[in-house]
């Protein structure tokens, strides 16, 4: 399929761009390169370097199969501090992209939201796909605004979609540079850096339902022909409950680390825990789809980052 693929230089963007490559699919990345970087992707790579929510994008002459948006702000605490991009960033790229698909009547848009919307702030447990919405952060309100766009746009113009509501995603790639996303990388980074003491904001009896990115990128290349996933939406999670500190002792376990563990008061926005109810997921993969484990998973990234 010929793909347009934003956000393509980020962590999960670009773990997408390589696998989808290996299946050759015809991809154009879209980025602007805020948060992403020009190493994440091949030196060949076709890209565009603009912002999702620029409105210059509907005069882009080309055409698209299926436009997979993953762009966007990822932190629930920079949602807090930056309303307006996050505004930009997770409401109007979807829409300018929804307004570029129907120009080019591209029909099959994949989007990547997230369970922030189920709250875990005033609510945590675990979410199947027909809980409440729950509204802890500016990040969820825009993301839960543009699965609503996503549903007109179908009904009006008959785009097809795809929504994945990505749980704690983590891996090779992820920018441990940014201590306001990514719990795997922020204390991964931490570790790495040698530091006597770990800190952890917030209990570390909180929990997150980790998912491998390298999983990730397999469902949603599934996830364009296959019509179970048509106009519908999943939540994209592993299923399983891991606890901060059992996260800890098994970043320290396959990493050989000895830091101690300092916890300091939460932060604002931060989820108390989520687990993803994959069942729906599940039974569209044909349940023979097999998870990556949180040991296998944590290995692998703790030895990219060590020996790339």
């Amino acid at each position: 399929m010929k793909i347009l693929l934003t956000g393509g230089a980020g962590f999960v963007g670009s773990n997408v761009y390589k696998y989808l490559s290996e299946k050759n699919h015809n991809i154009t990345v879209m980025d602007n390169m805020k948060t992403g970087f020009i190493t994440n992707l091949p030196k060949n790579v076709k890209l565009i370097n603009i912002d999702c929510s620029d409105e210059n994008i509907l005069n882009i002459n080309e055409t698209f199969d299926c436009i997979i948006h993953i762009a966007g702000q990822a932190s629930k605490e920079g949602s807090f501090h930056d309303v307006f991009n996050d505004l930009n960033s997770n409401t109007k790229s979807t829409l300018v992209l929804l307004e570029f698909a129907k120009k080019i009547k591209c029909m099959r848009f994949i989007f990547i939201s997230t369970v922030c919307i189920y709250g875990g702030t005033s609510n945590p447990g675990i979410y199947n796909e027909e809980c409440s919405v729950n509204y802890d952060t500016f990040y969820s309100i825009h993301k839960h605004t543009s699965e609503k766009y996503l549903d007109l746009y179908k009904k009006h113009y008959n785009i097809d979609y795809t929504i994945f509501r990505l749980f704690t995603c983590y891996g090779e790639g992820q920018d441990l540079s940014n201590s306001k996303k990514g719990m795997v990388g922020i204390y991964l980074s931490q570790f790495l850096n040698n530091k006597d003491n770990i800190i952890v904001k917030g209990s570390t009896e909180r929990y997150r339902d980790f998912i491998y990115v390298g999983d990730v990128a397999k469902i949603i290349e599934e996830s364009l022909v296959n019509i179970k996933f048509y106009n519908n939406i999943f939540n994209l999670g592993s299923g399983k409950k891991t606890t901060i500190k059992e996260l800890l002792n098994i970043m320290k376990k396959e990493g050989n680390f000895i830091h101690n563990i300092e916890v300091e008061d939460k932060i604002i926005g931060d989820m108390v825990g989520c687990v993803s109810d994959n069942t729906k997921l599940k039974s569209v993969l044909n349940n023979d789809f097999k998870f990556t484990d949180l040991y296998t998973g944590i290995k692998t990234m703790i030895n990219w980052y060590k020996y790339k």
